[in-house]
């Protein structure tokens, strides 16, 4: 399945589009549609970090930013949910080139703490700017309408599902082509990539800003499942579901953040019947994850389905640039 990669996707839709008819309840189907938002924050966060490189917190603030956005201009100014939800997106991609410019300059943990001071500044700014955040309160999102017509949970979680999808597609296009290759020269020898003629600071720019549109849009889309926004949308536990997702999927895999998503967002409803063992539980599953699955649940399946279409193991992941290098020799 994952060396067909327009295949899995279609496998993907079709299990998504059949799942709401095998739930039982509302509670099911507002927890299966998160999965579609988490799956779109780390498909974000897969491009920047795990495919480039750059390690940054500040996911979780154009999450929430995405989400205010949106709120603002449907609720206090009127809008229509289709002309505030592209405008909303716009201005984080804004937001993210006047931030990224000055701070992608940084490197490794300098980036990471950097982005975080930048996270810490939009909760206390959601949270002290009452006139327009409404502060701890939030905002309510009103269901999108037109005319007669509301849309249901059930609409939302299909519209989630085909947006995911497109995103999906996109990830995937990228990472095979030109800009994922760019992308990963970048992230194993910045120096190297420079020398063969990557504009590394474009590159850079590039994936932040298209990861702070996935971020955006899954903050839009947890906006309209909650029915409000509040300053929780960009606070750390939005960071530590998203690199648990990472762990979980896999960083730099196609299907990874699908996968971490699903199994982060269900995995503390199966562990709830233990109780107050369940923190304990979920953080030893997550030691194993990390010691004996580094590449996660979407490489163990990669190299089970490699097994299975070919009789000799694929060769493993050698370093982009160096490919490059070696190319060029020969």
């Amino acid at each position: 399945m994952f060396r067909n990669g327009n295949l899995a996707i279609v496998l993907i839709v079709v299990v998504a589009l059949i799942l709401p008819a095998l739930l039982s309840s509302g509670y099911q189907l507002r927890m299966v549609s998160i999965i579609w938002v988490f799956a779109l924050l780390a498909m974000g966060f897969n491009l920047l970090y795990g495919i480039t490189g750059q390690i940054s917190m500040a996911q979780q603030a154009f999450f929430a930013i995405g989400a205010y956005g949106f709120a603002m201009l449907q609720a206090k100014l009127g809008w229509s949910p289709f002309v505030a939800l592209p405008v909303a997106v716009v201005i984080v991609a804004c937001v993210a080139a006047v931030i990224g410019l000055p701070l992608l300059r940084l490197r490794t943990h300098y980036l990471a703490m950097a982005t975080l001071a930048f996270s810490l500044m939009m909760v206390g700014l959601t949270n002290r700017w009452v006139d327009f955040t409404g502060g701890s309160a939030g905002i309510q999102i009103r269901t999108i309408t037109v005319g007669d017509w509301s849309m249901s949970r059930a609409e939302l979680y299909y519209t989630l599902v085909i947006v995911a999808a497109i995103g999906l597609v996109i990830h995937n296009f990228i990472i095979s082509g030109h800009l994922g290759r760019a992308m990963q020269a970048v992230r194993d020898d910045e120096t190297g990539a420079e020398s063969l003629g990557v504009n590394v600071t474009a590159v850079k720019l590039r994936v932040f800003v298209l990861a702070a549109v996935y971020a955006a849009v899954g903050g839009i889309g947890y906006g309209l499942i909650s029915r409000q926004v509040n300053p929780s949308f960009g606070e750390f536990p939005v960071i530590v579901s998203l690199l648990t997702i990472a762990v979980v999927g896999g960083l730099g895999t196609r299907f990874g953040p699908v996968i971490g998503a699903i199994v982060v967002v269900l995995a503390p409803q199966a562990l709830a019947r233990f109780g107050e063992f369940e923190t304990l539980i979920y953080g030893l599953c997550l030691g194993v994850f990390l010691i004996f699955l580094p590449n996660g649940l979407s490489g163990v399946m990669e190299r089970l389905g490699a097994r299975m279409l070919r009789p000799s193991s694929a060769p493993g992941r050698r370093s982009v640039t160096k490919n490059i290098v070696e190319g060029g020799a020969r």
